[in-house]
């Protein structure tokens, strides 16, 4: 898996920028801080029950610590609770700003692959717009809320079960999510290893999300986005199923986030 660096590449922008993103999922709320072309900072925070709590505290932080007055910059809003970020200037569908992160963040990027906490999505990109994209169906199984229920289950992290991941594949067969808990539960009552589980678990979101990339044109550079692009064995997976290489970046989780920024930028 390749691992590139934001700061490396760059799209050409103003000169100077001010602007926060937010991108507020349904797990997590990401927000960044654009300045002078970069990303100057980024942090993200458990959603929890109050989105509009959450999204505020996290923009009075970026303010602060970035040392700006809210006159002084513009916040849009993306994501799952979009509608519920008061500070934002404007609202943008998550679609349109993790194609422009997605560039930002790989320059030429061509493929967006963005697994969330409640859907999947694959971009088509071109020149950092959206050409064509596909979502998942509502089951929650091939996203994060699938990968978060088996960590439970099998009594680690995300990042552990990504670890986990190294080899072993027991199938999972099951398709909704509900049920494929339960088949967890079979397997684990059968004797069947935690890393064999978590490699079929990984397995198994990459088989659906290739189902879903296999409806558009799938074209390199691809880049994963979301919040188990840090997980490695995902983009192996991934890389597999789709025989092509799948990149990511530091700052993959904030894709949304930067291309909300980047919407409404405000020059200083």
């Amino acid at each position: 898996m390749s691992s590139l660096h934001a700061e490396k590449n760059l799209l050409p922008i103003a000169a100077s920028l001010a602007a926060i993103g937010i991108d507020c999922g349904s797990t997590v709320c990401k927000g960044v801080l654009v300045r002078s072309g970069v990303v100057a900072l980024a942090l993200d925070r458990p959603t929890g029950w109050n989105p509009r709590e959450t999204s505020a505290d996290i923009v009075r932080c970026l303010l602060n610590e970035g040392a700006f007055s809210r006159a002084e910059v513009t916040v849009t809003a993306t994501g799952y609770g979009r509608m519920r970020v008061e500070d934002a200037d404007t609202c943008i569908t998550e679609i349109t700003c993790h194609a422009r992160g997605a560039e930002f963040l790989r320059r030429g990027v061509r493929t967006v692959i963005d697994i969330g906490g409640q859907d999947s999505k694959v971009i088509e990109v071109r020149d950092g717009r959206v050409s064509a994209f596909q979502m998942n169906d509502k089951c929650a199984a091939g996203t994060g809320r699938f990968l978060e229920m088996t960590a439970i289950r099998l009594g680690v992290t995300i990042e552990e079960l990504g670890h986990l991941a190294c080899g072993e594949v027991c199938p999972i067969n099951s398709m909704c999510a509900v049920f494929a808990d339960s088949e967890i539960v079979s397997l684990l009552a059968a004797g069947e290893s935690r890393q064999a589980i978590a490699g079929g678990v990984i397995a198994a979101i990459a088989a659906r999300t290739a189902a879903i990339a296999a409806k558009i044109a799938l074209n390199p550079p691809v880049l994963l986005t979301g919040g188990l692009a840090s997980l490695e064995s995902l983009a192996l997976a991934l890389e597999a199923r789709l025989n092509v290489a799948v990149e990511t970046s530091p700052l993959s989780r904030f894709a949304g986030a930067i291309g909300a920024a980047l919407c409404n930028e405000r020059p200083m």
